[in-house]
């Protein structure tokens, strides 16, 4: 007799938990888990959407950068300190810089933080000399920031965006706290208002995306990526505007429109990857 079975949810994240009310999903032939951010063993489970390896990639700075810089994904030029000579090493050519040479404004990213945590914006070789004094270096990576002007978030599985989002600052923002965007000073704009202004190369941004998915592993994640503004000084249309991934989420928090996508996106998700092994 065929026995059919929930999903199980591995995540700590509270806005996930709807993902768990019975009735949620259908029932499957086959045991599965879905990890956001999770790397708790299932031994049980036939299909996994996200391993462990993939978690462990995505939530590891250095590991995603990593991953990205083995797969050539388009991410921001980044750099380890090298404690032994005070140097600081570009990790796409390998060539090491002194600290002044760095192509400042610099961000230090720790290298588990998230939301923006542990991340800081230097603006000199001054500032970011006083910040390294008694600092634990091993634990941060270091960035070229790129100040681009759109910043969109695009859930992604191998299949391409299934949902997306602008990030947009917040109207009272503190001019020091312009460089990035959370949850605090942003509002998220959706693809259908005329505010979303949509960068006219959008298929090659969701490739790269996908691209970035498939570096770190996952099948399922969220990418947010800065892009140039849509027109140059001039006031002509870029037709290809430059971007970076910023990084790919494996746990993102879910809204309610967010929570409707991911089980629609999971429900198709699951039978193909089974169909798969």
């Amino acid at each position: 007799m065929l026995r059919y079975f929930r999903p199980r949810i591995r995540s700590r994240h509270p806005s996930h938990a709807p993902l768990r009310v019975r009735g949620t999903f259908p029932l499957f032939p086959f045991r599965s888990v879905i990890r956001f951010g999770s790397t708790t063993e299932v031994p049980a489970a036939t299909v996994e959407i996200n391993s462990i390896e993939s978690v462990k990639n995505s939530s590891s700075k250095l590991k995603m950068k990593t991953c990205f810089k083995n797969d050539n994904v388009s991410t921001a030029i980044w750099f380890r300190y090298n404690q032994a000579t005070g140097g600081f090493i570009n990790q796409i050519t390998e060539d090491e810089l002194h600290i002044s040479e760095l192509p400042f404004p610099i961000i230090s990213k720790s290298e588990f933080g998230s939301r923006n945590q542990g991340n800081k914006k230097h603006n000199s070789l001054e500032e970011l000399e006083d910040w390294l004094a008694g600092k634990e270096t091993t634990k941060y990576i270091f960035e070229k920031y790129y100040n681009f002007s759109r910043e969109y978030r695009l859930h992604i599985t191998e299949n391409g965006c299934f949902y997306t989002c602008r990030k947009m600052l917040k109207a009272d923002t503190a001019e020091e706290d312009k460089w990035y965007r959370n949850d605090e000073h942003c509002v998220w704009v959706l693809e259908e208002n005329e505010l979303f202004d949509k960068p006219s190369n959008w298929n090659v941004v969701v490739d790269e995306s996908v691209k970035a998915l498939k570096a770190v592993g996952l099948d399922i994640g969220a990418v947010d990526l800065r892009i140039q503004s849509a027109t140059n000084n001039a006031g002509t249309r870029r037709e290809n505007p430059e971007f970076i991934i910023v990084e790919i989420n494996s746990a993102p928090s879910f809204g309610d429109i967010t929570i409707t996508k991911y089980i629609e996106e999971l429900t198709k998700l699951l039978p193909q990857k089974n169909g798969k092994q």
